[in-house]
């Protein structure tokens, strides 16, 4: 078996500094290579986007694909809600790429992941920030599992139902009871961030290749508490990049009262496409996507089989990047919001990262859309 020499924290800290770049208001983004799609709006109240979704793809210590989609919600009201939510995403690849190359099942892995969320957001913050969590882990030997905590959500879209998943960790989510139906009954009983050790449960998604998962923020599912609107919506759609789009949109239609973010992947991993040869960690947001390479501690570039490539020597700070200055859209589409009127917004300033020890690695950017 290979070892990779990975420093967890340089890892850690590209994945979060790239979640944290600025993006446009809006977007939407296909993952072609994994049969996924991936939105979020920053709505019509909220002036900044809290949540975070990434899918990251790799391969195991045997050479076999791994897929993990994680997506976070920062907590109104405490502190530096986008750079938890980006931490805890961040946490979550970091954990996952780390126990790929351990030998252990695909178990420990999302255990990990959930327990190292929650220790690197509550080591930053000192239970002053905090994010929700929703993490699904596709493997190709060892099928689908996936853990929540918080109010996000994972629903599974089989022929023409929409089941959720998840439960949310309020008391009205425990008690069955839909949210928003009392305000104190919708507060969070745990958090990613928070003091103690939580209280969640790794399980195997208990699925067919014909379905769809779905995971959103509340700033989506609000839409299904009274209705099977979302149900209608993705049973509706023509493909997966058209339903996480109509989600969002559908969100900011409804009045947007919060950052509306969804993710939308198909289960039939047998029609991924395999990942390079040369060991690496390909990760896409609703904005764009980053390689990144990863290096043997001999300094020679690693092959997923185990052999040694002759490439030329890669740094692992050395990032690939194409990233869109604005999202396209999806697929052409007439049910498209009105534009706002009026001049264009100032930049708005970025708040600084979670505290942390040591310095962040130089990172060399290539953008697909630089101009000659």
């Amino acid at each position: 078996m290979t070892h990779m020499d990975s420093d967890p924290a340089s890892l850690l800290l590209q994945v979060q500094d790239w979640l944290l770049r600025r993006v446009p208001p809006s977007g939407v983004r296909r993952v072609l290579p994994v049969l996924a799609a991936l939105g979020s709006d920053v709505g019509v109240i909220r002036k900044e986007n809290q949540d975070r979704v990434a899918l990251v793809r790799g391969r195991d210590d045997l050479g076999h694909t791994y897929v993990v989609v994680a997506l976070s919600d920062g907590i109104g009201g405490m502190r530096d809600g986008a750079q938890c939510a980006a931490l805890t995403v961040s946490a979550v690849f970091d954990a996952v790429h780390r126990l790929a190359s351990s030998g252990e099942p695909p178990s420990k892995w999302a255990t990990n992941a959930m327990n190292s969320a929650n220790e690197a957001v509550r080591k930053a913050y000192g239970g002053a920030g905090g994010a929700t969590l929703v993490l699904l882990l596709m493997t190709e030997k060892e099928g689908a599992y996936w853990a929540s905590v918080g109010d996000s959500r994972l629903y599974l879209s089989k022929g023409e139902s929409l089941v959720q998943i998840s439960t949310d960790d309020t008391i009205a989510g425990q008690l069955g009871r839909p949210a928003g139906s009392d305000i104190e009954q919708g507060k969070l009983l745990q958090y990613i961030g928070m003091e103690g050790p939580l209280e969640f449960e790794v399980a195997k998604l208990l699925c067919s290749t014909d379905d769809t998962a779905i995971l959103t923020t509340d700033g989506v599912h609000f839409l299904d508490s009274d209705s099977d609107v979302m149900s209608l919506v993705v049973r509706h759609a023509p493909d997966i990049g058209v339903a996480a789009r109509r989600l969002t949109e559908l969100a900011r239609w409804a009045g947007g009262p919060d950052n509306a973010t969804a993710a939308v992947v198909s289960l039939d991993s047998a029609l991924y496409e395999s990942p390079p040869t040369y060991a690496c960690l390909d990760i896409w947001d609703p904005f764009g996507e980053i390689r990144i390479p990863l290096v043997h501690r001999d300094n020679q570039q690693v092959m997923a089989s185990g052999a040694v490539s002759k490439r030329p020597q890669v740094a692992e700070s050395e990032v690939s990047i194409k990233d869109d200055a604005v999202t396209q859209p999806v697929v052409e589409d007439e049910d498209v919001p009105p534009k706002k009127k009026g001049g264009k917004s100032k930049p708005k300033k970025r708040k600084p990262r979670a505290p942390r020890s040591g310095s962040a690695p130089q990172v060399q950017l290539e953008f697909s859309n630089k101009k000659s």
